[in-house]
Order: structure tokens, then sequence, then C-alpha cells
């Protein structure tokens, strides 16, 4: 749990990471000559060999003898699934000032050919064997790392050869033919244009500030133009050839396979690799970030739709070896920056804050550095207001410190994270834990089991002291170096240097300002309603034998589905639905309100700081929701806080709450994200779009902000109260339960229940497809991409095995526009085709494809992508085609079918409204695997005429 710390902190960096940076030329001695490389960076051990922590016991470490390391952990969930990671510690910052950007441009070529896998052949190659490109292969580079990822449909031994034989390459196969890296330019170029947003824009600008004297402010993973314009084969092989190393390399191998088998494959696939270099690496010289000043940061950036206010601070810490001393220290940090946050939820969600969002977190930037970061949001006429809030908090906590009911709520709120890592350990996804194998190699993290992190841990936390928390605090956050940043939509037209002028001026006055002492919140009584000391019984009774589900019918309106699972061991997840969601809202956004005000109200009695309060030391999570068919509260816990979970869904329908102040900083919120989406290219295809293309149907479309902005509070109120109240209840839970206690639980808390059916919604207008039409929207988009959208109408989801066609046709349209698109025209990055049939319009369904472009290009590659879909349904299927969308879909299902969110969301959760689909799950593999190309061309024949097609261009205003 604390080992993740680290990469919490990472969040801001991750968001900024299209991945990819370098490092400085090697420095001249003063007589003129190179000094010997500097090879510290190349680690050849272990973090648990320097330390005094134990590593997990179940993990199998080795080294060959060129250096290579591997880590094998056998992990049963998935099951009969293999997560294989290959690990390069290098990454941006360990390019020269001319290769920035060729880290992660020799991540894509490594995909285009190597020596086992011919250009455009390996991700045939992983389709084939059902493997879904993006979802189950993937990569990414970093500023210290780069990262390969192959999830395997298999544990058996030709499957663990197989992939590490596509490592194998990755490490020393590279082919980096001259054809293949001109054209994968283009494609680096599309990555670029689709993931430049405003927030991107932000987050490098402030992580660059931030770090400022130090190369990470130097090295923006993404390179630059000139460089990329420039990269050929030579360059991108003499990074390959410096850094893809075995002993700069490590094999990570985490799942339900055989470690023994594992190794010895690792062995035969590895140990043969040589260094064959003509040079050894140069480290990089990290720099040092600015110390000794206060530093302002001020961006305009009109189309982020909000302003983020800031403090950070940078600080170089040399790496040390991971010992119980060191862990000591970073739970005290922390457990810091756990109350910092909390202090910061609780001042967001009292009357008139200018704050709308909020965050606290510190640790390791990369191993040298260490990155404390306080943020809120704002509006742009309220940034002075969250600034001053923002500083005096800060400033307050560092002066006064924390209290000692604050840091028993942090204390009870990280034993509960331990033991429920405990409790769950046997749950852990296979992929989850290799990254997080990887991570904390990276970081000198010594790995260790939950109930090991238990052990040391808990001891410590409940011997932590207030002034150790409070010293804590101070070594985050010194008085320098610290900056202050404004971004976004604040002091619209003033010139920078005007602007952060105001800013330092503002910021002086709030660090001058006397703060008022903190009031400590009192711990609330719960739960505080009283339920019947005798538990009802059903009055009907069904099981579903051949998928292992009970359902319950109570005689006062509720009734409850049930099945066990031992998918997730210990875990309950659980979902109450009522009502009928956007189909029953008195008016166009009401739902889309009232979800966020109802979430965010807590209950009549308690606020929902006050509920959290409560709740501390348990992992009891519940959020409510609107969907298109109903409301609901979903939720989890662990099985042994199945009656407190109960006893929170019991509050919330019974004691809802409507309070004014969570009613206007929705609005806020709401408002914020209104304006960003109205300011990009995907953001005005959402809002407008898919209006056009739906004929305006609740299902697929968003409300308007003139909608939003219209309703009040007492309108959600008067309409929502009598449903959360006295709709009829359906209930589902799922998960490691025991089922009479379940059985009891629900009668008492549940089974009293006086529901009554209200009125029937009344059926919307039937939505109207634009066949054959075109439209322009146009977005105030600075990134010079554009969107494009080509749809066509299909039906509606209630016909499975037509649904589940769609869905496989959507894949194999999807694959061939990658490869138009993307592999043969290196225009777009991520093609996407997505089936959405609709549950609420009977008769109505879209396909879509999406593709980010050159605004210049979007007429012509929406012709290139009409012409991809024509070929579709003039040629039909392949046999071939078919197969690598089929397999990888199959491998997903029976995934899936493991997977307690599917049972729970896909099969029970509305199954007494739509009994079809508690047959759903007998039949899905089934279904998947009888189609045939014939099933698909049928389709595609039926509703893919490129005529009936509807085209939507988002285009940037010129």
């Amino acid at each position: 749990m604390l080992k993740r710390l680290p990469l919490a902190s990472l969040l801001v960096a991750a968001c900024l990471c299209l991945l990819f940076c370098p490092a400085l030329l090697a420095a001249k001695d003063s007589a003129g000559k190179p000094p010997a490389p500097d090879q510290s960076c190349i680690s050849p051990g272990w973090p648990h060999e320097s330390s005094d922590l134990p590593a997990d016991p179940e993990i199998l470490f080795g080294t060959l003898d060129n250096g290579l390391r591997y880590i094998i952990r056998h992990n049963g969930k998935p099951k009969n699934r293999v997560a294989m990671f290959l690990n390069v510690r290098a990454g941006s910052l360990h390019e020269s000032e001319q290769q920035r950007g060729l880290a992660h441009y020799l991540e894509h070529m490594l995909f285009n050919g190597s020596t086992h896998y011919p250009p455009g052949t390996l991700v045939k190659y992983f389709q084939s064997i059902g493997m879904d490109f993006g979802a189950d292969t993937n990569a990414h580079t970093s500023y210290d790392e780069t990262v390969y990822t192959l999830v395997l449909p298999s544990p058996d031994e030709k499957t663990l050869s197989e992939g590490l034989t596509v490592l194998a390459d990755f490490a020393r196969g590279a082919l980096l033919p001259e054809k293949e890296v001109d054209r994968e330019r283009g494609v680096i170029f599309a990555e670029k244009r689709s993931r430049d947003t405003a927030r991107n824009r932000v987050r490098k600008a402030q992580l660059a500030f931030d770090f400022a004297g130090s190369l990470v402010a130097e090295r923006d993973p993404i390179g630059t133009d000139a460089t990329l314009k420039q990269a050929d084969a030579a360059r991108l092989r003499a990074f390959y050839d410096n850094w893809y190393r075995p002993d700069n390399l490590a094999v990570v191998i985490v799942g339900d396979m055989d470690r023994q088998l594992a190794e010895k494959l690792v062995r035969q696939h590895f140990s043969g690799l040589d260094q064959a270099r003509d040079s050894a690496p140069q480290c990089p010289q990290y720099g040092e970030p600015e110390s000794s000043a206060l530093r302002v940061h001020f961006l305009a950036e009109p189309e982020l739709g909000h302003t983020e206010i800031s403090l950070a601070s940078v600080r170089k810490m040399p790496p040390e070896p991971a010992t119980q001393a060191r862990a000591k220290a970073e739970l005290h940090q922390y457990l810091a920056t756990i109350l910092l946050n909390n202090r910061l939820n609780q001042l967001k969600r009292e009357k008139d804050s200018p704050i709308t969002q909020n965050m606290a977190f510190s640790g390791n930037f990369i191993p040298q550095f260490r990155y404390s970061l306080m943020e809120l949001h704002t509006e742009a006429d309220k940034w002075e207001e969250a600034l001053r809030l923002l500083t005096g908090t800060l400033e307050q906590a560092l002066r006064d410190g924390f209290t000692a009911g604050e840091l028993e709520r942090g204390k009870k709120e990280v034993l509960a994270k331990l033991e429920e890592a405990v409790q769950t350990a046997d749950s852990r996804d296979s992929r989850e834990l290799a990254m997080d194998l990887v991570h904390n190699l990276n970081q000198g993290e010594v790995s260790q089991s939950p109930a090991q992190e238990k052990a040391l841990f808990a001891p410590l936390v409940e011997r932590c002291t207030l002034e150790e928390v409070n010293q804590a605090l101070r070594e985050l956050w010194p008085a320098v170096p610290r900056t202050v940043s404004v971004s976004g939509t604040a002091l619209p037209g003033l010139p920078p240097a005007q602007a952060k002028s105001r800013i330092l001026t503002l910021y002086a006055e709030a660090l001058a300002a006397k703060s008022k002492p903190w009031q400590e919140m009192t711990r609330p009584v719960f739960p505080y309603l009283p339920v019947p000391e005798q538990a009802q019984e059903p009055i009907q009774e069904q099981t579903a034998s051949d998928i292992g589900t009970q359902t319950l019918v109570f005689a006062g309106g509720v009734t409850v589905h049930l099945k066990k699972t031992d998918f997730q061991p210990n875990q309950v997840l659980i979902s109450a639905h009522f009502g009928g969601g956007t189909q029953d809202e008195p008016a166009s956004g009401a739902a889309l309100l009232a979800q966020r005000v109802v979430q965010e109200s807590g209950t009549a009695t308690l606020t929902r700081e006050q509920v959290e309060e409560a709740l501390a030391g348990s992992t009891v999570t519940l959020e409510f929701n609107a969907g298109p068919e109903s409301f609901f509260w979903s939720g989890s816990a662990l099985r042994s806080e199945l009656e407190a979970l109960m006893q929170l869904l019991h509050a919330c329908l019974h004691d809802p709450g409507f309070r004014p102040e969570a009613f206007a900083q929705v609005k806020e919120q709401l408002k914020q994200r209104y304006t960003a989406l109205s300011r990009s290219v995907e953001g005005v295809q959402h809002l407008e779009g898919t209006r056009f293309l739906s004929g305006g149907s609740r299902f697929y479309t968003l409300p308007s902000w003139q909608e939003v902005d219209t309703l009040s509070l007492t309108t959600l109120e008067s309409w929502l109260r009598p449903l959360i109240l006295n709709a009829p209840l359906e209930i589902s839970l799922v998960g490691d339960l025991d089922m009479t206690r379940t059985r009891q639980l629900l009668g008492r808390y549940f089974g009293a229940e006086k529901r009554e059916a209200g009125g029937t919604p009344e059926v919307a207008k039937r939505p109207q497809f634009p066949q054959g039409q075109s439209k322009v929207f146009k977005a105030p988009d600075s990134s010079g991409k554009a969107l494009v959208t080509l749809a066509w109408k299909t039906d509606d989801f209630w016909e499975i095995q037509r649904t589940r066609g769609l869905n496989l046709l959507a894949r194999v349209l999807e694959d061939r526009l990658r490869l138009k698109i993307r592999e043969e025209l290196g225009e777009a990055y991520s093609p996407r085709v997505i089936s959405r049939p609709s549950k609420t319009d009977p008769g109505f369904g879209l396909l879509e494809g999406h593709l980010i472009v050159s605004a210049d290009k979007a007429d012509q590659l929406a012709q290139a992508a009409r012409e991809v879909v024509a070929a579709l349904v003039r040629e039909g299927v392949s046999a071939e085609e078919f197969r690598r969308a089929q397999e990888p879909t199959l491998t997903a299902i029976r995934e899936q079918l493991r997977n307690n969110d599917y049972w729970l969301n896909t099969v029970l959760s509305l199954s007494s409204r739509h009994p079809e689909q508690l047959r759903w799950p007998a039949t899905i593999v089934q279904d998947f695997s009888a189609m045939q190309p014939k099933d698909l061309n049928r389709l595609a024949k039926t509703y893919l005429d490129p005529d009936r097609a509807a085209t939507v261009l988002v285009l940037p205003e010129r």
C-alpha cells in the first residue's frame, strides 16, 4: 500500500507523459577529452539486497550471466492468463540533446519489425492467439523507463515461449527498416496531436516550471518536432544499442503459470543476448532544481475551462536504500499528505467554497526528486479567494500542526487500506501486480506482500505521534523552494508580467495573514436510523441453477438478486436500482444534476464529510448514479463489513440529502466541465455531434448547459425524493457472500420496506438518424486537430445475438481502419469503432467510427474511411481477419465470466425488468464461438451501406 505512494504522486506527470524524453551530452574535461562514462544508472542488483526489509517470498528473483534480471511470481487472477513485461531502464532522460523523442519513437518501432516478426505481422499474431492489441499488448515510454507489456491468453509452454520470443526481439532484435521509420513518423505526430489538450498543456508547463533547473524541465517526453522529423534508423539504432543492453533490462512475469517453467524459458530466450555495443552509455546528469527562491508561474489557457491554483516544492533527493527507517519516514509523510487532503475536502464542501476540485500529494517523481503538490480548481473570478484559501490552509497546518482527531482518522484510513490489501491479496490482477513490481524495481523499493506490508506498517501507524506527522509536513513543505502557479481562465488578457506581479502580491498577503485555528470535526454517530430487530422473510424465492444466482422477493416492493462467487475473495459488490433514470426526468438535465447533488449531499442528517468521518477505518464505498433506465447506488466492501455497507445504503434510502451547498458546488463543477467541452474538438463532438447523430436521444446526448443551468434544487428534490423513499427497489449482491448472513441482513434492513410502483415513464420521442447527411461543427481548439465521425443507424440492444454480432463487426472495422489510416497512411494514432445499441430507444442504435486527424486532412481521411467501409461491405470479412477479431473477444469473455462486475452490472442489475439478462451468460461463449464471417457480412450489408452513413466533422476554428 505505502509502496504505491510514489506512484500516486506521479499522477500529474502521467497526464503529461505521452511518455518520452532525453539526457545531456557528455561534458568534456579541462583537457578537452571526454571523461569515463558514468554508468551509475545501470544497477545490477535488487533493492532488497541493500535493505533490512524482506522481499515477498513468493517472488522468484534471478540474474543471467549477461546481467539481465528477471522476476517471476505466480498469481491466479485472471485464471489462465500471464502478464509478461520487458522493463528497460531508459526513457527520455537518457536521450542526448539530439535524440529528444527517440526513446518513444523506438518503442513504436519495435512493433514494426523484428527478428521473428517482419513489419506488419506482430499485431496480427497477437490477435490470432486471442490477445487484444491495446488491451493485452501495450507499451509506454516515460522519463526513466520504457516498458513493454503482453498479457498472454494461456499459460502453456508454447504460448509462454512465443511471448518471450516477442520480448527477446524487443530486447535485441529490432530491424528498424528505414521505410518503416519514415512511415511511423506520421503515427508519432498523430499521437502527439491526439494528446494535445488544454489539460496536458497546463500540466506540461507546470511541470517544466516546478522542475526548472533540472533535466526534467528540459525533457518533455514527446521530444521536439525537429528531432522527430530528422529521426532515422541510424539515430534510433544508436539509442537502442546504448540502452537496450542485458544489464539494463528486466523481464517480469506474473500469472497463472508454473514458475519453474517460466524461469527455464527466460533462460532459453535471453541467455544468448550479448552487449554488442560500440560504446558504453552516459548516464543522465539530472541537475539541480531551483532551491533558493519563491517563484511564480502564470499560464493563460482559456480552453481549460477553469482555473487551477497550485503550490509546489521540488527537491533533489539522492536515492537511498529502502530500509525500515526510510519506510517509517515515508509513512509519516504519507499520513501528513492524507491529513492535508482531508482538510481540503472539508473546505471544498463548505458553503460558498471557491473549490470545485482539490488534491494534495507528495512522493518521488523519479528516485532523484521529491515532488510535493497542492492544487485547487476554481472559477476565474474566484482565483484570489482560492489562492488565499490554499495558502492559508498550508500555512495554518505548518504553524499549528494537525489535531489528535485528524491523526486518529488518518491512522484508521491507513490501517483499513493495509487490512483490505491483506484480505484481497488473492484477487490482485496479474497485470497490475506486474506493473507494481516494475515500479518498485525502478524506484528502488522492496516488493513485499500485503501481509509483510501490514506487519511492517501497522505497528508504525499505531505508534506514530502527532509531532512526527507535523514534522513530516514541515519537511515536505519548506518555505523555499516553493512555486505558486495560476493557470487556465484567470486574469484574461493581462500580460504575463502583470499577472505574475498580482499573483506574487496576493500570495505575500496570504502568507502574512493570520489563519483561523482549524475547527476539528466531531465524529458523528453512525448508524443513526432505527431498524427492525427481526429480519423479514422473503415471500418468493427463485434459483437459476445454471448460472448460480438466487432471487428473493420481499412483500414491501424489494427484489434481491444474489450470486456467490470466489473470483475476488473477501470482496462484495452491491447495487440498488429504482426509478426510471433519465427516462423519467421532469426536464432535460435533471438526472445529470441530481446524481451529483445526491452524491455530494451525504444524507439529510450527515454531510458527506461527516459520512466519510463516520466510516473512516472501513473500506465501505457507495456512489449514486443516474442511468438511462434507473437511478442506482453502487458500492463495495470487504465481506466482514457487509452490514456497514447495508447500513449506509439504508441511510441513503431513508434519509436522502439535498443540500444547497452541494447544489451550488455541483453547478460550478458542471459549468467548468461544459466550458472545457465546448473548447475542444472531442468535447464539441460529445455535446453537439452526438445530438446530431441521435436526434437528441437522452441515451446518447448530454443536455445543454442552458438546460442544466435553469434547474433548481427544489425541482430536483420534489422529483427525486419521493422516488428514493417509495419507488420499488432492486438490490443485487455479488461476491464472497455468506448466504445465510446476507439473507438475514437484507431481511432486517430492507425486508420491511413499503414501496409501491408509480406511473410508467413517458416513452421518449423516437430519435431520428440523419441518414446520408453531413455536419460540420467548430471548436476553439488550438491543437490543429479535427475529429472525424462516421456513423450508421443499427438497432436496439435487446436482440442479444445481433448485439453481439455488431460488437464483433465493430472490432473488424476498427482493425481495418487501423491498417489503412494508421499503418498505411500514418494519419491517425488510434482509430476507434464502437457499437452503441440503445436500451431505451426501440429499434435504434449507432455504430460509430472516430478518427482524430490533422484538420487540413479531415475531408480526405473521412473519404478514406468511407472507402474502407465500402470495401468491407463489398468484399466481406475474410476468414483470417474474422479469427483475429473473434479470438481476442473470446479471451475477454472468458475473463469477464470470472469477474464480479460483469455479473453485477450486466447480468443481475435490472434483471427484474429484463429477465432475459439471466440467460445471457449461458450462451455468450457459444454465440461468439459459433459466429462465422457470413454472419458479420450479413450485418454489414444490413447496416453499413456507405450511402446511409452520417458524417460529423469537428474542426478547429481558424
